[in-house]
C-alpha cells in the first residue's frame, strides 16, 4: 500500500513528476550517527524551523497541484471546443476558441521564458535537458542547448494549432461542395495538441524544480506558477486581449524572410539577429548594446550608439525578443489573419439547414463529453482522507539528550505533540467536478471518429428526422471491462455456438474452464481443451518476460484506467507502467516501434524487471524508442501471443470476409473468445496504439511516420502468428524445400492478412471494447433463464438461432 499527499499523488498521476522537499530548496533532514552524537554536535532544525519548513512545503505543493490542474482544465475545455466547432463545421466558435487557447498557451511558454531569464542550465552540466539532448555541456554551450531543447515542443504545439486554422479556414457550409478537410489531419490535429500541451507542462515543471534543487530556493517555481495562473483573466472575448493588428508582418525588415526563432523588435519592426546591424556603420549590435540602439521610422535605418547621436530623429526602444515570445506572435498573427479571411469568404453565414444540422452535432458530441466524464469518474473515483489545511503530523518537541543505550528508569523520554486530526468529512480525489483534462482527449475523438462525426457527404445525406434519432436515443452500452467472470464466461459460450453458426471449424478452439461461481457437467465440452491450448499447470514464475499473461495478471497485476470502458481493468504491472510512461513522451519521434533501442540498456532493464515481477523501476528517465521496444519485446515473449494460437486461422479467415456486416460480426465474436486477462491487455494496447497513431505526422516534415497500416506492420509479427509445435490448421506444401518457399507459397499471404486483421481491431478497438447488442441481449436472456451449464447454453441459442 503506498501513501501519498492528495497534491502529490495527483502531480505523479497526470504529469509523472516526482516531488520531494528538495525541488522546494527545502534541506533534508540530517542523518545522525549514533556512535559520533553529542549534544554539541546536534545541528539539526529546531522544532519552529521543522514546521515552517512543513507549511511551506505544504503551501507550494498545494499551489502547484491547484494552478496546473485549473490550467489543465481550461486547456483541454478549449481544445474539446475546438474539437466540437470542426465537426460542426462552426468556423466562427472554432476561432474563438483556438484564440482562447492560444492566450492561455502564451502565459505557459511566459512562464518558460521566466525560467530561460534565470539561465537555469547555464552553470549545470549534469541538467536533465543536457542528458537528453545526448551533449557534454560547455558553459558556452549549455544556454544554446537549452533554448533549442525548450522550443522542440512549443514549435510542434505551434504547428498542430496552425493546421488547425488552416482546416478551419477550409471548412465550407455549402452543400454542393466537397469537404475537403482530412480525417487523418483532423484527429492528429487534435490529439496532437492535446499531447503536446501536456508534455509541456511536464517538462516546464521538471524545469522548474530542478532549477529550485540547484538554487535551493522556491523563487523560481513560484514566479513560474504565477505566470501560468494569469491565465485565469481569459474567459470569453479572446480577441479583445490579442492587440496583433492584421498589417502586422511575420518577415525580417531588412532580408524580408520569415523569422521563426528568437529575434529584435522596434515597434511593428523585426529583424533576425544577424540583420541587425548599424546602417551607418556597420557594425553589428550585441543584446548588451541593445538599449543603446536606435531606429528612424522615416529613413527606415538603424543606428548603434555612437551613430544615433548624429541622427536625433531615431528612437531607441530596440527590445530582444526570445523564441517563445516570437512563437506567440507567430500564433496571434494568424488568429488575425484566419479571422479576415473568414470574414471575407462569408463563411460565418449559415442556411436554416445548416444551422439545423449543426445543432444536431453539437447536441451529439455533447452527449459524448458527458459519457466521457461518466466513464472517466466511474474508473478513475476513490475515496481519500483529506485535509485541505495540512496533513497530520506528530512531532517530538522535548526529549532527554543522552545515548540511546542508556536506560535511566523513572524519567520522561519523550514529549509527543500530535494535531488532531480534521473533523471534515472524507472527500473523493478529484471530488466528482467530473471536468475533463489533456488526458480525455484522445476517448473523445476515438469515441466521435467510431460515431462517424466526421464531417462529410455522409453527414450532409442524413434528413433532419435521422439526426434527431441519433440524437435522441439512448444508449445503454455495456463494455467488457464492466463484466464479471461468470457473464464474460456466458458471452463467450454464446460467441462460440454462434461462430459454428457461420460457419466456424471451431474443434480446435474450445471454450475455457468455467468459473468457480457457475456449475459445471461432465459431458461433452469437458473433455476438449480450453482457449489457452490445455489447462495450465500450477506452476510458480520468477520473472516477468517469457511468463504466461494469466499468470502474471494474477500474480502481479494492477488495476489500470487506461482502458476504454468505465471500469478499470487488471493487467500486469509492466504493461500498465510502460504504456502510462509513454504516454508522457513526445510519441511523434520517427521511427517510434519501428526503429531498435540500445541493446545493451534493453538487457538491463529486463533483468531489473525480471528481478522484481511485483513492482517496475522508474521508466520515466528511458527514451520513447527504448520503451516502445520494451513493449514490443514483452508481447514478443509470451509463450500463448496476445491473439493466441488457436483463434489465428479464424482472425486470417475473418479478415478475408468480404461482406462487411459479416466481417463486422466475425470479428465481434472472436474478440469474445479471447480469454479475459488476453482481452484486457488487448483493449489497453490497442487503445495506446490507436492513440499513437495519431502522431503520425506532425506536419509535412515531422511525424512518427507510423500511422495504423505501419503501426500493425511492426506490431503483427509479436501478437498474431501460428504455433509451429502444433500444425494441425497448416501444412506446408511438398514442393517447398525451403523456409523461403514455404513462405512465399503459403506464409506470405497469410503474414499480410495478419497485418490486415491487426489493423481493423486497433482502427475498431473504441467500438469492439463495446459487448455487441444482439450478444447483451443473449446474455440477458440466459441469466433470466438461469442456464448454468455451457451444454444447455449452446442448446439455448441454438434454439433461438434455428426455432424450426
Amino acid at each position: 500500500m503506498e501513501c501519498w499527499h492528495t497534491e502529490c499523488y495527483g502531480i505523479h498521476k497526470y504529469w509523472h513528476v516526482t516531488i520531494s522537499p528538495e525541488d522546494f530548496g527545502l534541506p533534508n533532514l540530517k542523518m545522525y550517527n549514533i556512535e559520533e552524537h553529542t549534544r554539541n554536535s546536534d545541528k539539526g532544525l529546531d522544532l519552529i524551523d521543522m514546521d515552517n519548513n512543513i507549511l511551506t512545503f505544504n503551501a507550494t505543493l498545494s499551489k502547484i497541484w491547484t494552478v496546473l490542474y485549473r490550467f489543465e482544465e481550461e486547456t483541454a475545455n478549449c481544445v474539446s471546443d475546438m474539437f466540437q466547432y470542426l465537426t460542426g463545421l462552426d468556423q466562427n466558435n472554432g476561432l474563438q476558441a483556438s484564440a482562447l487557447l492560444v492566450l492561455k498557451v502564451s502565459c505557459l511558454l511566459k512562464a518558460i521564458d521566466s525560467l530561460d531569464s534565470l539561465r537555469i542550465y547555464q552553470t549545470n552540466p549534469n541538467s536533465i535537458l543536457a542528458k537528453d539532448a545526448h551533449i557534454e555541456c560547455k558553459s558556452d554551450q549549455t544556454l544554446k542547448t537549452f533554448i533549442r531543447i525548450q522550443t522542440k515542443i512549443p514549435n510542434k504545439l505551434s504547428t498542430k494549432i496552425m493546421i488547425y486554422l488552416q482546416l478551419l479556414r477550409k471548412l465550407t457550409n455549402n452543400n454542393n461542395s466537397e469537404n475537403c478537410v482530412d480525417v487523418s489531419s483532423f484527429i492528429s490535429v487534435i490529439t496532437g495538441i492535446a499531447q503536446f500541451l501536456k508534455l509541456l507542462i511536464r517538462d516546464s515543471l521538471t524545469n522548474a524544480l530542478e532549477y529550485c534543487k540547484m538554487s535551493k530556493s522556491s523563487s523560481a517555481l513560484l514566479k513560474y506558477l504565477r505566470e501560468i495562473e494569469r491565465n485565469e483573466k481569459y474567459h470569453e472575448r479572446p480577441f479583445d486581449f490579442i492587440s496583433t493588428t492584421i498589417d502586422a508582418t511575420d518577415s525580417c525588415t531588412y532580408c524580408e524572410k520569415y523569422i521563426k526563432d528568437s529575434c529584435i523588435r522596434h515597434g511593428k519592426h523585426r529583424w533576425h539577429k544577424e540583420c541587425f546591424c548599424c546602417n551607418i556603420c556597420g557594425k553589428s549590435i550585441d543584446n548588451h548594446e541593445l538599449s543603446e540602439a536606435s531606429y528612424n521610422e522615416k529613413t527606415n535605418k538603424v543606428h548603434c550608439a555612437r551613430c544615433s547621436v548624429d541622427d536625433p530623429e531615431s528612437k531607441v526602444g530596440v527590445q530582444s525578443v526570445s523564441s517563445l515570445e516570437q512563437l506567440i506572435f507567430l500564433l496571434q498573427i494568424a488568429l488575425v489573419r484566419s479571422q479576415t479571411v473568414m470574414k471575407y469568404n462569408s463563411n460565418f453565414t449559415n442556411t436554416t439547414k445548416n444551422i439545423s444540422r449543426n445543432k444536431s452535432m453539437q447536441q451529439t458530441y455533447i452527449r459524448t463529453l458527458n459519457d466521457i466524464k461518466r466513464l472517466k469518474y466511474r474508473r478513475t473515483s476513490m475515496k481519500v482522507s483529506y485535509n485541505q489545511e495540512e496533513a497530520r503530523k506528530s512531532c517530538v518537541v522535548e526529549t532527554e539528550e543522552r545515548r540511546v543505550d542508556q536506560d535511566i528508569a523513572g524519567e520522561k523520554d519523550l514529549i509527543i505533540k500530535t494535531d488532531q486530526p480534521s473533523s471534515k468529512k472524507q472527500n473523493s480525489v478529484f471530488d466528482g467536478t467530473r471536468s475533463l483534462t489533456l488526458d480525455d482527449i484522445s476517448r473523445i475523438v476515438a469515441t466521435e471518429k467510431s460515431r462517424e462525426l466526421i464531417p462529410g457527404p455522409k453527414i450532409e445525406t442524413m434528413t433532419l428526422n435521422e439526426e434527431a434519432a441519433s440524437t435522441t436515443t439512448p444508449k445503454n452500452n455495456v463494455y467488457y471491462s464492466e463484466l464479471d467472470a461468470g457473464q464474460y464466461y456466458v458471452l463467450q459460450v454464446i460467441a462460440f455456438s454462434l461462430l459454428i453458426n457461420e460457419g466456424f471449424d471451431m474443434q480446435e478452439v474450445q471454450l475455457p474452464n468455467a468459473p468457480n461461481k457457475l456449475g459445471t457437467n461432465n459431458g461433452l465440452w469437458t473433455k476438449f481443451k480450453t482457449i489457452l491450448g490445455g489447462k495450465e499447470p500450477k506452476k510458480s514464475y520468477k520473472k516477468v518476460f517469457g511468463t504466461p499473461l494469466g499468470y502474471l495478471t494474477s500474480n502481479c497485476g494492477v488495476q489500470s484506467d487506461l482502458g476504454v470502458g468505465p471500469s478499470k481493468l487488471k493487467v500486469p504491472i509492466i504493461v500498465d507502467e510502460l504504456i502510462s510512461s509513454l504516454r508522457q513522451l513526445d510519441m511523434s519521434v520517427e521511427g517510434v516501434f519501428r526503429k531498435n533501442g540500445n541493446i545493451r540498456r534493453l538487457k538491463l532493464l529486463v533483468e531489473e524487471i525480471d528481478s522484481q515481477p511485483q513492482q517496475c523501476p522508474d521508466l520515466s528517465k528511458e527514451s520513447v524508442i527504448q520503451l516502445s521496444d520494451l513493449l514490443k519485446k514483452f508481447l514478443r515473449e509470451l509463450p500463448t501471443p496476445l491473439l493466441t494460437f488457436d483463434l489465428y486461422d479464424h482472425w486470417i479467415y475473418a479478415t478475408k470476409i468480404s461482406d462487411s456486416k459479416r466481417k463486422e460480426s466475425a470479428f465481434q465474436l472472436l474478440y469474445t473468445m479471447l480469454p479475459r486477462q488476453y482481452r484486457n491487455v488487448t483493449e489497453v494496447v490497442f487503445s495506446f496504439l490507436y492513440w499513437a497513431s495519431s502522431f503520425s505526422h506532425v506536419d509535412s516534415h515531422s511525424g512518427s511516420k507510423m500511422d495504423i497500416h505501419n503501426l500493425s506492420t511492426v506490431i503483427a509479427p509479436n501478437i498474431l502468428y501460428r504455433d509451429t509445435d502444433h500444425t494441425t490448421g497448416f501444412q506446408p506444401p511438398s514442393n517447398a524445400e525451403t523456409y523461403r518457399d514455404t513462405f512465399e507459397n503459403n506464409e506470405a499471404e497469410e503474414y499480410f492478412v495478419a497485418i490486415e486483421a491487426i489493423e481493423y481491431l486497433i482502427s475498431n478497438n473504441e467500438k469492439l471494447s463495446i459487448v455487441p447488442t444482439h450478444l447483451a441481449d443473449l446474455m440477458s436472456k440466459v441469466e433470466k433463464e438461469q442456464i448454468i451449464s455451457s451444454e444447455e447454453i449452446m442448446n439455448f441459442i441454438n434454439s433461438k438461432m434455428n426455432p424450426n
